[in-house]
């Protein structure tokens, strides 16, 4: 990363109390290519101690580039001129031991994709006790996995799980342990980057709740970066408003909300509050039960599907689990039928089943019992060679789209 210095037009700061984040005209761009557009164009702002910034905008705009850019964890190909300054400190003038204590003891930022974060080859237990043991060596084993213990229970990470690694948690819960990791080392301010995007509306509200009360509570600033305009609303003092890379409105978050001065902000706003009562083609939605007048053969008939999964960590402990009938049931007896035309949605907070269930129809996973027909055909009978044909009428879209390469 490149690191260019300030024009010479850019006037300093006086008459204020330093604040905890501040940053100024900062620019970034891709590529060695002097002509490249900015990612991030001139933008400024200040963030104090315990304050709560929401930056929104739609896909593209620069909010990641610009909390990454905060961090210092652009590439080495990232032209980046301006300027930021964390409790006064100039962060792009760190030297590699103080940004390795920067990040997580000062900064910490939480990803959109928890599979950033997260080791697969490490269980979740390993995740934070690493994290403590880098930053406080002092600590015991002991201490650290109860400091830790308290930090999963607060996301809603249950005990008996410390020991499962992230392939065995569901996206949100994967976003949690994310979080968790955040935290972990008590930062003065957290970037949170699209941090409810694979949680449902319960546990993000509880989790931005969390983390809004760790703001006030112990004086935490919090720059949370959305394209959800209500959300940051809602748990945000201000609000920032991005487009093309630029800062083009920031304010109070009820000033902003209730009397937006730019014409982006308005449109942002404006589709916010659009509620969608007709499909794509203005046309009224079909009724499901129109569709099962006229359909008595479903497309695809659910009967009693289950997925159970053992959490214990030896095959001796599984098998008297096993025996003892307490497997962890992700999947219990699960039944209904889809006809063709018809759009079925399938909600539930997150580590629900919502996943596993689909990926139990597809047979990504084989399932523990009941049965899935697709066009009269059970798919839990068919031989491995039939079943790869009939998923060419199959198909998923996946929440991290890197694993469709590796799925198909």
């Amino acid at each position: 990363m490149r690191c260019h210095p300030l024009p010479a037009t850019i006037p300093p700061v006086t008459g204020m109390t330093d604040p905890l984040l501040m940053v100024t005209d900062l620019r970034v761009a891709y590529g060695s290519d002097p002509t490249s557009a900015w990612a991030v164009d001139g933008v400024s702002f200040t963030l104090a101690a315990g304050e709560r910034l929401g930056l929104v905008g739609e896909s593209g705009c620069g909010k990641s580039t610009l909390g990454r850019a905060a961090m210092r964890l652009l590439s080495e190909r990232a032209q980046v001129a301006g300027e930021v300054r964390f409790a006064g400190r100039d962060v792009f003038s760190l030297s590699p031991s103080d940004l390795r204590q920067f990040r997580g003891e000062a900064i910490a930022l939480v990803f959109q994709d928890p599979m950033t974060r997260l080791d697969p080859l490490m269980t979740i237990g390993d995740h934070c006790l690493e994290t403590l043991r880098a930053h406080q060596p002092t600590l015991s084993r002991a201490q650290a996995k109860a400091k830790a213990l308290a930090i999963l229970a607060a996301v809603r990470i249950p005990a008996e799980r410390w020991s499962q690694y992230p392939h065995e948690f569901s996206g949100g819960m994967r976003q949690r342990v994310a979080i968790a990791l955040a935290l972990l080392l008590e930062p003065k301010l957290i970037v949170a980057d699209e941090p409810t995007t694979s949680l449902d509306v319960t546990v993000a509200a509880e989790i931005l709740q969390m983390l809004t009360e760790l703001c006030r509570d112990r004086h935490l600033a919090l720059l949370l970066i959305s394209h959800d305009l209500a959300l940051v609303g809602e748990y945000c003092d201000r609000v920032a408003v991005m487009y093309q890379g630029q800062i083009v409105e920031i304010g109070g978050a009820q000033q902003l909300l209730s009397q937006p001065q730019h014409a982006y902000t308005r449109s942002l706003l404006a589709s916010a509050l659009h509620i969608h009562n007709t499909d794509a083609g203005g046309k009224p939605r079909v009724a499901a039960s129109d569709l099962e007048s006229n359909a008595p053969t479903p497309l695809l008939r659910l009967d009693n599907l289950q997925q159970h999964y053992s959490i214990e960590k030896n095959l001796l402990t599984q098998l008297v689990r096993r025996q003892a009938g307490t497997p962890l049931k992700a999947v219990d007896g699960v039944s209904f039928t889809l006809y063709s035309g018809e759009i079925f949605g399938l909600v539930g907070e997150s580590g629900c089943g919502k996943s596993t269930l689909s990926r139990a129809i597809l047979q990504l996973v084989k399932p523990t019992a009941g049965s899935v027909e697709f066009e009269g055909c059970d798919l839990t009978q068919l031989a491995p060679s039939a079943l790869r044909q009939k998923r060419r009428q199959l198909q998923m879209i996946f929440k991290i789209p890197s694993l469709a390469s590796i799925r198909s």
